[in-house]
């Protein structure tokens, strides 16, 4: 398998973004990206701009909303209406487009400071979407900013502290919802470059370099991602599609280098997002990027395993849908939230 790392979820000048699809591309080159995805709000202004640029395979598809119920919708080539009080009219569309679908920041709380506003998902329940958007980094922040001395403290002097892993509320949701069928999770940062003015002072509130460094989707794939543009296109979304992908908050550390696969007592093999047929023994193995690892094993939304160091092999009792946290151990404080991996569906043996 060989590993890509992105970025979604990010606004150009074609919304309200600051930066154009150029030097979007120019930041995520400078970061060693593989590839990103740009979502403007309803529109697909930036679509002619796709291609590889800087060495950076560059996505366009759109952020579906007005004041709740985001939607990011990708790989579709028409702009889609969208209302508030219907969005599954709007999931059917991306459907039909043969699109995918993620809810965006679906438990957004907002900040005390901006008096709660906030932009999550109202309209429950709702049908046929790819996936949910777990951890969503300027949600999180925004939601732990309830003093502005001790906000201006973080942005100084800590940007990542304030982050603290998807919200409980969210990851009970995409558990209960991978019950019944694949839901893919993802990572994003809805990064907009805001300019921000306090007087003389003139700043970048999160650079698009920045974000870049923060939460990343990394998408496995059988073959190396190809160099003709609409191929690799196609190799991107069928990763997202499948859920062959973990996201990674990289501020902490680099997610390159973990692993999860599993393997039965016949010789089956799978890794993250894949399937595979129960069979004893059937084991997990999860190599962890570091040492400083907190490796858990979550099954139907409960811990059944957990230890420290760069590697875990578990022995799983049944089928069921297995999927993994790593928290990173720094050396003052407790352990901190850093991967999350999509599922390896375990299933039971046909009679």
């Amino acid at each position: 398998m060989f590993t890509y790392r992105g970025h979604i979820h990010i606004h150009s000048t074609y919304s309200d973004g600051a930066g154009t699809v150029s030097q979007i591309s120019e930041a995520a080159s400078r970061e060693g990206l593989d590839y990103i995805i740009i979502t403007d709000h309803r529109t697909l202004s930036a679509l002619p701009e796709e291609g590889y640029r800087e060495g950076v395979l560059v996505l366009v598809g759109s952020e579906l909303n007005h004041r709740y119920n985001h939607i990011l919708a990708l790989n579709i080539n028409q702009e889609i209406a969208f209302s508030d009080h219907q969005p599954q009219l709007a999931l059917d569309a991306i459907q039909a487009q043969g699109g995918l679908s993620f809810l965006a920041h679906p438990f957004e709380t907002g900040s005390p400071l901006g008096l709660g506003k906030a932009y999550p998902w109202r309209n429950w329940p709702v049908q046929r979407f790819t996936g949910i958007e777990i951890w969503n980094f300027c949600s999180e922040w925004r939601s732990r900013t309830a003093s502005i001395w001790r906000s201006a403290y973080w942005f100084l002097f800590n940007r990542s502290k304030p982050v603290y892993g998807p919200s409980p509320e969210c990851l009970r949701f995409w558990d209960y919802c991978c019950r019944g069928r694949r839901v893919v999770a993802i990572g994003g940062s809805d990064n907009h470059d805001l300019p921000v003015k306090i007087g003389a002072l003139r700043f970048k509130l999160f650079p698009y370099r920045f974000s870049f460094r923060a939460i990343n989707t990394y998408l496995l794939m059988p073959e190396r991602l190809t160099t003709g543009f609409h191929r690799a296109k196609q190799q991107v979304y069928q990763a997202l599609r499948q859920g062959r992908c973990f996201l990674s908050f990289d501020l902490l550390s680099s997610g390159k280098g973990f692993y999860y696969s599993a393997v039965n007592g016949t010789g089956q093999q799978a890794v993250v997002g894949e399937e595979i047929t129960f069979n004893e023994p059937t084991r997990l193995n999860i190599i962890s990027p570091s040492r400083r690892s907190l490796i858990r094993v979550i099954a139907g939304g409960k811990l059944v395993c957990q230890s420290g160091g760069q590697n875990l092999s578990y022995q799983v009792p049944g089928p069921g849908i297995y999927r993994v946290e790593v928290y990173y151990r720094p050396r003052l404080g407790r352990p901190r939230p850093w991967i999350y991996s999509n599922p390896i569906y375990i299933l039971r043996k046909q009679s």
